[in-house]
C-alpha cells in the first residue's frame, strides 16, 4: 500500500510510493503527498474526485473569519487540480472497471507527483494514463499539472473538463463571495473571490494547452460557467496508441501580498497582472517550467542535504521527508505570517501557529536556514501589539501571546472541543485561557535566535521589547501565597494538557522565571550602553521601574525541586498524588488518545498519567540548569507515564534519552516518531501534516544524535549514534558561518564551508576547540575525558 523506495536504487531515500489505490486512505496520502513553496499548500487529492476527499488549496497567511461566533481560519481556495475526465463517455472512476497497475509517487528531489494507471473500463477497453504535477519552487503563485491518456484497445473518444472551482468550503463553511468569472483567448480561464471578512481577494488563473501525439491542437474547447465556477471541455477521437496530452499551469495572486498590500483598490490590476503573468508563464510550457523547479529544489538539496547511514533505509527517507515538509509549511517569503500546526495540509488547527514554531521547528531553520528563522521571530513582533491586548483583556499587564494565533496575535482558539464521553455534551478548550507557557515560549525563540546568529539589529529592533514585553506579563500573572511567603502561577495547564486546572506547572514556573530573569539581563546590559535603543525603550516602557519588579519577584518564584532522593521533580503540586493506573492498553494503542473513549478531561486530571513530554521539555530548553542524573530519574519516572498523544512528545523523549546515554531507547523514540505521517497508520495524517512532529525528526535526529545544542552563545557538539547507525553528516549554520559536521562511530569531523577571518570556539564533549578550517576528533577520548 506505501513503499518506501523507488522503481530503481537511485530514488531510495527520496521517493514514497502509494502501490494500490484503496480510496478508504485518501486522507493519508493527500496529506503525505502534499506539495508547496510555502506561499501555497496544494493537497495532494486525485484529479477524479471521490467521496471523503478534502480538496483544499490554501495561501499562508490569507486568514478569515466565517461568522461572528467562530474563530479566524485559512481558507479553502478555489479547486485548479479537478478534471473531469470521460473515455468513451463514462466517467473514469478508479473504483469502477478494473485496474491493472497503479502507482503514485511523490519524488522529495523535486518535489514532484506522479501517478501512472493501467486501467481497463467496464467494456474491457483498456487505457494507459499517466498524471504529473508540481507546485514551483521558482515561483511561489504557480503550479502545474499534465494529464496523457493512451487508448491500448481501440481508438476512444476522450473527453476532458478542466477549470477553476470556487465552490470550495471549509468543511462547510464558505469563506468567499464571488467575484469575476471569465474565459480569455480561448483557454485561459480567471476567477476572482473576495474574503467575507478579511476582505482579501483572490485571483485564480489556469491556462491550457492540448496535445495529441505530441502536436498542439487548435480546436477550441467548449468553455461553460456556472455558479462560483469557470471551465473548459476538450473533447476528440484517439486513435490506439496515440497519446491525448493535457497541460495546465495555474496561479494564485491575492491582494494580501507583500507587494500589492499598500495597494489599495487595485481591483483590475491584480487581475491583469495575474493574467499577464500566467500568459508568460504558459508559454514557456510545462517542460521548461518542470526544469525550472527541479532545478530549484536542486538548490535546496545541495545546500541542505542530511546524510544517514542506517541499518534502516527508512531513516534517510525520514530526515528528507521531514526537511521537504518544513520547507513546504514555512512561509520564507513573509515576516508576517509564521507556520501553522498542520501547515498548508489540511483543515486541522484551522491553520493557526502554536508553540510547535518555537520550539519544534525555528531550531531547523536556525541552524540550516537563519535567515527563515529571522521570519518566524519576526512575526512574533509583527503580532506583539495583539500578545498586549490579550494580557490587557485578561486584566494582565506587558504581552500575553495566544495559545493559538493567526494574524493579528490576539487568541483564536476555539471553546468547544470534541464531545466529553461521560456528559454527551462538547468538551471546554481550556488552552486558549489558561495554557500561558506560550508566551515563555516565544521569548525562548527569541533569544535562542539571538545566540545562533548574533542578529544584534533583531534584538534592538524587536527582540528587546519582546522580552521585556512577556517579563512584565509574569510579574503580573505571578500570585503571593503568604503561607509559603512565594510567588505561584496557578490554574494553568502545562504542556501535559491532560491536566488541565493545575498550580505550580514546573515548566511554566521555571519557563517565566527564565523569561523574567533575561529580561533583567538585557536590561543591565542597555543600562552599561545608554544607548539609543535603551532610551528609546526606557521612555516607552519605564525599564528602570519595571527591572525592580522583574528583580524584586524573580528571586520569589516557587521552582519546584528535585526530591533529595529520588529526584524526581513534580509535575505540578498534585501530579505526584494522583491515582497510579495500568496504562498498558493506552501505550500500545493503534489509535492516539484512545483514553479519551474511556476518560474525560477531569478525570484524566485525578490520574498519574500524561499526553506528552512536559518537565522533559524543560531539561532540553534549560539543559544547564539540571543535573544529568535529574534528568535521567526524571526520564524513566514520567515516560511510562506518557502516552504520546500528541505527536510534539516523541521527539522529546528522544532526545533527552540521548542525554542521559540510553540510545536504544532514544532510537526507538526517534524511529517512532518518524512514522507518525509517514507510518503504516493509515489514518494518522487525514487532518493534515503533524509540523511540531516534523520539526521533532529533524531535532531527534542531529540535536539528539547528532548533539547539537547552544547555550548562552556557545556551540556545543555531544554526538553518540545509535547502534543503527555508522554515518551522519549534516551542515549547520552558527553565527553567520557555514559548518558541515560528520559524526561516525568513533570519529567526529567539523569543516568549515565558509572563509571567516574569526576563529570558531566550540564545546565537544565539554572540551574546548578552536575552528580555522578543520576538526578531526576521536570520539571515544572525548567522552572518556568529559
Amino acid at each position: 500500500m506505501i513503499e518506501y523506495k523507488g522503481l530503481n536504487a537511485l530514488d531510495d531515500g527520496w521517493v514514497i510510493a502509494e502501490t494500490e489505490f484503496d480510496a478508504r486512505f485518501l486522507g493519508k496520502f493527500e496529506t503525505i503527498f502534499c506539495q508547496g513553496n510555502g506561499y501555497l499548500g496544494l493537497r495532494a487529492a486525485t484529479e477524479e474526485s471521490y467521496p471523503g476527499e478534502k480538496r483544499n488549496l490554501f495561501v499562508a497567511g490569507a486568514f478569515n473569519r466565517f461568522a461572528n461566533q467562530e474563530v479566524t481560519e485559512l481558507p479553502n481556495a478555489a479547486d485548479m487540480v479537478q478534471l473531469e475526465i470521460r473515455l468513451n463517455g463514462k466517467p473514469f472512476h478508479l473504483e469502477k472497471g478494473k485496474i491493472h497497475s497503479y502507482r503514485r509517487e511523490l519524488d522529495l528531489r523535486q518535489g514532484e507527483l506522479r501517478r501512472d494507471i493501467l486501467w481497463e473500463d467496464e467494456h474491457g477497453d483498456q487505457f494507459k494514463m499517466t498524471f504529473r504535477r508540481f507546485v514551483s519552487l521558482q515561483d511561489r503563485h504557480l503550479m502545474g499539472m499534465r494529464v496523457q491518456i493512451t487508448p491500448l484497445s481501440k481508438a476512444a473518444v476522450i473527453s476532458i473538463c478542466s477549470g477553476i472551482n470556487g465552490q470550495m468550503t471549509n468543511s462547510g463553511a464558505q469563506h468567499f463571495i464571488e467575484g469575476e468569472r471569465r474565459v480569455f483567448d480561448k483557454e485561459l480561464l480567471q476567477l476572482t473571490a473576495t474574503t467575507t471578512e478579511s476582505n482579501i481577494e483572490f485571483v485564480h488563473t489556469c491556462a491550457h494547452q492540448m496535445y495529441e501525439g505530441g502536436v498542439r491542437l487548435t480546436t477550441a474547447p467548449a468553455p461553460s460557467m456556472d455558479r462560483r465556477r469557470v471551465s473548459l471541455t476538450y473533447k476528440l477521437k484517439a486513435e490506439v496508441g496515440k497519446c491525448i496530452t493535457l497541460d495546465k499551469v495555474a496561479s494564485v495572486h491575492t491582494s494580501h501580498d507583500k507587494e500589492w498590500r499598500d495597494r489599495g483598490a487595485a481591483h483590475q490590476a491584480l487581475q491583469d497582472t495575474a493574467r499577464e503573468y500566467l500568459s508568460k508563464k504558459a508559454e514557456k510550457g510545462f517542460d521548461v517550467l518542470v526544469n525550472e523547479n527541479e532545478q530549484a529544489w536542486k538548490g535546496i538539496w545541495a545546500k541542505a542535504n542530511i546524510e544517514i547511514k542506517s541499518n534502516d533505509v527508512f531513516d534517510q527517507l525520514a530526515i528528507r521527508f521531514a526537511q521537504y515538509h518544513l520547507l513546504l509549511m514555512t512561509p520564507a517569503h513573509d515576516s508576517r505570517f509564521s507556520v501553522g500546526a498542520k501547515g498548508l495540509t489540511g483543515e486541522g488547527y484551522k491553520g493557526h501557529v502554536f508553540w510547535d514554531t518555537e520550539i519544534f521547528i525555528l531550531p531547523y531553520f536556525l541552524y540550516m536556514e537563519p535567515q527563515t528563522a529571522r521570519k518566524l521571530v519576526k512575526y512574533r513582533y509583527h503580532t506583539l501589539n495583539g500578545a498586549r491586548k490579550n494580557a490587557r483583556d485578561k486584566g494582565y499587564r506587558g504581552a500575553m501571546y495566544p495559545w493559538e494565533s493567526a494574524a493579528t496575535g490576539e487568541e483564536e482558539t476555539p471553546e468547544w472541543g470534541p464531545v466529553d464521553v461521560v456528559t454527551g455534551t462538547p468538551t471546554y478548550i481550556w488552552t486558549g485561557k489558561i495554557e500561558q507557557h506560550i508566551t515563555a515560549d516565544v521569548a525562548y525563540g527569541v533569544w535562542h535566535y539571538y545566540q545562533a546568529t548574533g542578529d544584534q539589529e533583531y534584538m534592538d529592533r524587536c527582540g528587546y521589547e519582546i522580552i521585556f514585553e512577556t517579563a512584565t506579563f509574569w510579574a503580573s500573572r505571578l500570585e503571593w501565597s503568604d503561607k509559603e511567603q512565594k510567588y505561584h502561577i496557578c490554574d494553568v495547564i502545562g504542556p501535559d494538557e491532560y491536566k488541565e486546572h493545575v498550580s505550580n506547572n514546573a515548566f511554566t514556573n521555571y519557563m517565566a522565571y527564565w523569561n523574567m530573569t533575561k529580561a533583567i539581563e538585557c536590561t543591565r546590559k542597555l543600562m552599561q550602553v545608554q544607548n539609543d535603543i535603551y532610551l528609546t525603550l526606557e521612555s516607552q516602557l519605564d525599564l528602570s521601574g519595571r527591572l525592580k519588579e522583574w528583580e524584586d519577584k524573580s528571586k520569589l518564584i516557587y521552582l519546584p525541586q528535585p526530591d533529595v532522593h529520588s529526584l524526581i521533580i513534580p509535575q505540578d503540586d498534585t501530579y505526584l498524588k494522583r491515582q497510579v493506573i495500568d496504562l498498558e492498553r493506552y501505550r500500545n494503542q493503534e489509535q492516539v488518545a484512545s483514553i479519551l473513549a474511556d476518560y474525560s478531561m477531569t478525570q484524566l486530571s485525578e490520574i498519574q498519567v500524561s499526553k506528552q513530554a512536559d518537565i522533559l521539555v524543560l531539561f532540553y530548553l534549560l539543559e544547564d540548569w539540571f543535573s544529568k542524573e535529574t534528568k535521567a530519574a526524571n526520564w524513566h519516572y514520567y515516560e511510562p507515564k506518557t502516552l504520546h498523544d500528541s505527536s510534539l512528545s516523541l521527539s522529546t523523549h528522544s532526545m533527552l534519552a540521548s542525554d542521559v546515554n540510553e540510545l536504544e531507547l532514544a532510537y526507538d523514540m526517534f524511529a517512532k516518531a518518524a512514522r507518525v505521517d509517514l507510518g503504516t497508520n493509515m489514518h494518522s495524517s487525514d487532518e493534515g501534516i503533524h509540523s511540531a512532529s516534523i520539526g521533532g525528526i529533524w531535532k531527534a535526529a542531529i540535536m539528539g544524535f547528532g548533539g547539537v545544542r547552544s547555550w548562552e552563545g556557545s556551540l556545543r557538539l555531544n554526538p553518540k549514534l545509535p547502534e543503527a547507525w555508522q554515518r551522519l553528516s549534516f551542515p549547520l549554520a552558527w553565527q553567520g558561518e557555514r559548518l558541515q559536521v560528520t559524526v561516525t562511530r568513533g570519529k567526529l569531523e567539523v569543516e568549515r564551508l565558509t572563509s571567516g577571518l574569526a576563529e570558531l570556539t566550540l564545546l565537544i564533549h565539554g572540551q574546548e576547540y578552536v575552528l580555522k578550517d578543520r576538526i578531526v576528533t576521536d570520539l571515544k577520548e572525548a567522552e572518556r575525558s568529559e
